[in-house]
């Protein structure tokens, strides 16, 4: 019976820690590795391919940063108090991501650009929390509207950390493949994870992420959502 619970056990424990994805994207959560297999993308036209590597580029990865905020489908909902609720996760397109060069120096900088991608959403997460207790602070109960006041400011405040990152590892190490630069890199992110630990990405944004469906009593806040299809949530 005790060999029955320790296998048992050890099947729950492998499941928490499966990689969530779909046949279209990776996503990214705490011990999320990048494998090869995971890049799908046809190797696309020569003329592309020498323009990265005559850039010393030899891969390419298609993360985004997709982000939603839900409100109260009803002013019956604000006035019971319920909450706005945003979500944000880092996502790996397996279909725009390649290898020229298939080796492992490539997948550690794709890797290294995932990571940056998930910081950025503990960025956003963390100037929200700060800014709605600063709001909130002095109140009897919290105020209804404050993190609909200050997503989008917090939101782009992740994405220009990630885009100005990750300018500067293409510029210093992608393109140089200069190990001692990217182990700083690599040191100050892996820094930057362990400080925001708390605001890591959780399974419940995934898969509000995935289904792109709100909770009951609740629908994406309408002029706060917009991306390219129109469908509310931001995916890139």
């Amino acid at each position: 019976m005790k060999k029955v619970f320790i296998i048992i056990a050890l099947f729950f424990s492998i499941q928490c820690f499966a990689q969530m994805e779909t046949d279209t994207h990776v996503f990214w959560q705490p011990g999320a590795k990048l494998t090869f297999e995971m890049f799908q993308g046809a190797t696309p036209d020569s003329a592309y391919v020498k323009k990265l590597s005559d850039l010393n580029i030899y891969h390419q990865i298609a993360t985004g940063f997709w982000a939603a905020l839900d409100v109260p489908d009803s002013k019956k909902g604000w006035k019971k108090g319920m909450m706005e609720k945003y979500y944000f996760c880092a996502a790996m397109e397996k279909g725009n991501s390649f290898f020229i060069v298939r080796d492992s120096t490539e997948l550690k900088y794709a890797q290294l650009l995932w990571d940056i991608c998930e910081v950025a959403t503990r960025i956003s997460r963390r100037n929200l929390d700060q800014s709605v207790t600063s709001i909130n602070e002095g109140l009897d109960k919290p105020a209804n509207g404050a993190i609909s006041i200050v997503y989008m400011t917090c939101l782009n405040d992740g994405r220009q950390f990630g885009k100005e990152v990750t300018y500067a590892l293409i510029d210093k190490v992608i393109t140089t493949h200069d190990e001692t630069e990217y182990q700083k890199f690599r040191s100050q992110i892996d820094e930057l994870l362990q400080q925001l630990e708390a605001y890591a990405t959780t399974e419940e944004e995934i898969r509000r992420l995935i289904s792109d469906t709100p909770d009951k009593g609740y629908m994406l806040a309408p002029t706060l959502n917009p991306d390219s299809k129109g469908r509310g949530t931001i995916r890139y």
